[in-house]
């Protein structure tokens, strides 16, 4: 049984979230790694103007800064859930950041989400486990 089939049946069964908890999930974890990429861009910007050599943390910043935008796009755009962690794992890849460092910035944007509705913060909780387990990355 797929992870989302037994999210759902566990949902149907206690109350967990539901469908428009989920898509709420959704949507409060890509506003997270919005706002977890215009850190990571404030932060390589103000290193670019500071008068010490910060090449390398600059980089990093840069790299995922873009990788947390790429995150927020594949949360909330991807056709199925079941695609988001070959995208993720494709984006992380492609920026030269760690797959468990991906997940760590995913977990981290869980953690910082942007409404006090609890149902969501649960679905953008299972939502971030969810593509963890996928990648290789339990807990």
């Amino acid at each position: 049984m797929a992870i989302e089939d037994a999210a759902a049946d566990l949902a149907a069964e206690f109350g967990g979230p539901g469908p428009e908890d989920m898509a709420n999930g959704v949507a409060v974890l890509a506003a997270a790694l919005l706002a977890q990429a215009h850190t990571l861009a404030s932060t390589a910007s103000a290193l670019r103007k500071s008068d010490t050599d910060h090449e390398g943390a600059i980089e990093a910043a840069a790299a995922r800064g873009a990788l947390a935008l790429a995150m927020a796009q594949v949360v909330s755009e991807a056709a199925s859930p079941a695609a988001r962690p070959n995208l993720i794992r494709a984006a992380a890849e492609a920026l030269d950041v760690s797959i468990p460092g991906a997940v760590t910035q995913l977990r981290a944007a869980a953690l910082a989400l942007p409404t006090d509705d609890a149902s969501a913060r649960i679905a953008a909780a299972q939502i971030a486990q969810e593509i963890a387990h996928r990648l290789g990355q339990d807990a």
